[in-house]
């Protein structure tokens, strides 16, 4: 883990999410809805490479940064409504890469849930649109994506079963020292 994550309150629990990132060949990011302003946390370098920023310039802060001063009005307000509702959702902005050349992007917004169904990250995935885009290489894109989730979806089930098994094997560890402790005073 880098030190901008930790500086951003990464957590440890996300390294293998973010292994998972960066082996994958599509643009990934992941935003926390817990902090404000629904921060990117992670972002991995075939989305490094659509915009031109570096993981620097863009960990801890809102994806809208990329829109500048272009209007994506329609599209931003989807984009809200499905974070305030936390549902999926799929819009076309336009955006700016570092170096200023403006670019269509597809975005695919998938909201991640915890236990009580509460949206807590939502995983975003770009998609520069070009004259030369098919139905094929989106529908490719698309697989992609639901591949990526679905391996963050058991990546964070293996997390909790692991979790259970610590906290029961430290229950274990406690009893265990506590009747030591309470056979020796006999």
């Amino acid at each position: 883990m880098d030190e901008q994550s930790k500086q951003n309150g990464f957590d440890p629990a996300l390294a293998r999410v973010s292994e998972m990132f960066d082996r994958s060949p599509i643009a990934l990011t992941l935003a926390d809805t817990r902090r404000e302003d629904v921060p990117l946390i992670l972002a991995n370098q075939s989305f490094l490479d659509i915009c031109g920023y570096s993981r620097d310039e863009v960990v801890g802060r809102n994806c809208r940064f990329l829109q500048s001063d272009l209007d994506n009005a329609a599209a931003r307000a989807e984009l809200n409504e499905a974070l305030a509702a936390g549902t999926n959702c799929q819009v076309v902005l336009k955006n700016r890469r570092k170096n200023g050349e403006i670019f269509d992007n597809l975005l695919f917004m998938q909201a991640l849930q915890n236990r009580e169904g509460t949206p807590i990250y939502f995983i975003g995935s770009q998609f520069e649109l070009a004259q030369d885009v098919t139905r094929e290489r989106i529908d490719n894109h698309l697989g992609h994506i639901n591949e990526a989730v679905r391996s963050v979806i058991e990546t964070q089930s293996q997390l909790r079963s692991e979790q259970r098994r610590m906290l029961a094997n430290a229950a274990f560890n406690v009893a265990s020292a506590y009747l030591s402790l309470s056979n020796d005073d006999a």
